[in-house]
């Protein structure tokens, strides 16, 4: 033990007959105190090397003691309860046997932060029947006192300093610079999908302001998603794909299929299509199945590479939302029901983009993005708690151990507010208690003819996702810009406001031109 890190070392035995890899995993198991606790939670991870028939190698796992607390929404801080808490060690959940033990003699609050989004109409569910702990007497342990844990208390009040180049943009640039490029012309096709108009295929980009080089994004999640086939004409690249994937038209209401078939292009000379292929990476899930964190930093270092190629700043991905229920329709993009795997994955896949200069992650969608059924107005009814040791704590993990440049939100809500224009989780929670400093953008939210009329929830205004602390709304309109610029001439956001935004894309978009890459079309 150093500090409060932990170490525990396992010796590994290829017992068979052919060469092969292990696992090895590491939980804890809290005492019962007033909060209730789950039998077990992983707190580390790590993949041996290939061992031959026989063969026997040592592997040591290591962890913050403070991870293991727990959220007390009553005193709004993370808490160490006095007990012992045991140590298990296995190659699986089910398979996991008592190697320690550490006893924290009084309770510890290892982090006061304020509870902030919310209460739902309910009382998180505890069986009555509990899973009995082994008996801690056969393991050996360590004490640790509550002197050696640093005492974190969140700071909310976070000034921002407008750079000075904000300073000078006019009030319609900084409202073009909160809203995604679109087509001056208004329409819809212009923002379905693989909207971009620099890189065929690309999803989306920022606006186009003079001085200032637009950030070019593209979809996962599998690696880099533009089009397979374009052309180039005196008005630009066109991507010859459907704005949405053919999987996808025959689930499209009727007004939807027709933009769509609208949307895909042809060049008068058939010479002139041009193709271009990118790198299919596994999904997201086998990534995690591997448990191989190394793995995961060499998919995102392919993408990276290819990002380089293709002129793409921003890819919007990696996703990371729990697998909650099987019936998701995204869990094959997203890790696991366990957020220290979802976490730890995501960090190494942005650890591997980002080897490349000016080359970013997205990590998404945050947060409580858990279902795709009605997934654009679903109101997520979460606890405190829940959110912040399962929902949120991927994030948490991913932010602090590779700084990934973008966030997007969700588009669910969260106990009654969209989260994309939640100021407590997008500037309290990401920004003050996780310290990130990047950009937030939303979603690709469609509201003009998306919206049902007797939908509940109305969908989120670019100027309540601005005042927010969001950056980017996405994919943008003509619509959304006319939107955002009569909220902001009623005060619904302040000018300090998307100043401070504006300089957060500004950066990255100099981070970008830093980079030595140039734009294929300017």
């Amino acid at each position: 033990m150093n500090g409060t890190a932990v170490s525990v070392t396992v010796q590994v035995q290829n017992t068979g007959d052919v060469p092969g890899k292990e696992t090895v995993q590491l939980y804890v198991s809290a005492p019962e105190g007033r909060l209730p606790q789950p039998y077990q939670s992983l707190v580390a991870f790590e993949k041996t090397k290939e061992l031959g028939p026989g063969e026997t190698c040592g592997i040591t796992m290591t962890f913050d003691a403070a991870a293991m607390a727990s959220y007390d929404e009553t005193k709004s801080a993370y808490l160490l309860e006095p007990g012992t808490y045991l140590l298990r060690v296995g190659n699986s959940s089910r398979n996991t046997r008592v190697a320690g033990a550490i006893e924290i003699p009084e309770e510890i609050a290892t982090r006061k932060v304020k509870s902030c989004l919310g209460r739902p109409d309910f009382q998180d569910y505890v069986p009555e029947k509990r899973r009995e702990r082994p008996a801690p007497d056969s393991a050996s342990g360590i004490v640790i006192p509550a002197e050696a844990f640093d005492r974190e208390e969140a700071e909310y009040k976070a000034a921002y300093e407008i750079d000075p180049e904000v300073r000078g943009l006019s009030d319609e640039e900084l409202l073009h610079l909160a809203i995604g490029y679109f087509d001056p012309k208004g329409g819809l096709t212009g923002m379905i999908g693989n909207a971009g108009s620099l890189v065929a295929g690309s999803a989306g980009e920022t606006a186009h302001i003079a001085g200032s080089r637009p950030l070019i994004m593209a979809d996962g999640p599998a690696g880099l998603r533009i089009a397979k086939n374009y052309f180039e004409d005196d008005k630009g690249v066109h991507s010859m794909a459907p704005p949405m994937p053919e999987s996808m038209m025959p689930f499209a209401p009727g007004i939807v299929k027709l933009f769509l078939k609208l949307g895909t292009k042809k060049p008068k000379n058939p010479e002139a299509i041009r193709e271009q292929y990118c790198t299919a990476i596994p999904i997201g899930t086998a990534i995690a199945q591997s448990w191989n964190t190394e793995f995961a930093e060499i998919c995102g270092d392919i993408v990276g590479t290819e990002m380089e190629i293709f002129h793409i700043d921003l890819w919007l991905a990696p996703a990371l939302n729990i697998h909650r229920s099987i019936r998701c329709g995204r869990n094959f993009e997203y890790y696991s029901e366990d957020p220290l795997i979802s976490g730890k994955m995501a960090a190494h896949i942005t650890k591997g983009v980002q080897r490349h200069p000016g080359k970013d992650v997205t990590i998404k969608h945050f947060a409580a993005n858990n279902q795709e059924y009605n997934r654009t107005f679903n109101n997520s009814l979460v606890s405190e708690r829940a959110m912040r040791e399962i929902y949120l704590k991927g994030f948490e993990l991913c932010v602090k151990e590779a700084r990934p440049a973008a966030v997007m939100t969700s588009y669910n809500l969260i106990n009654g507010q969209h989260a994309s224009t939640r100021r407590d989780l997008i500037e309290d929670i990401l920004r003050s208690e996780f310290g990130f400093d990047g950009i937030v953008m939303t979603d690709w939210v469609i509201n003009g003819g998306m919206v049902p009329k007797d939908a509940k929830y109305p969908g989120p205004k670019p100027a309540e996702v601005a005042a927010a602390g969001g950056d980017l709304f996405m994919p943008g309109s003509k619509k959304d810009y006319e939107s955002l610029e009569a909220d902001y001439r009623k005060g619904t956001v302040t000018k300090q406001q998307l100043q401070i935004n504006a300089g957060r894309i500004l950066r990255a978009s100099r981070r970008a031109e830093q980079s030595g890459q140039t734009m294929l079309h300017g």
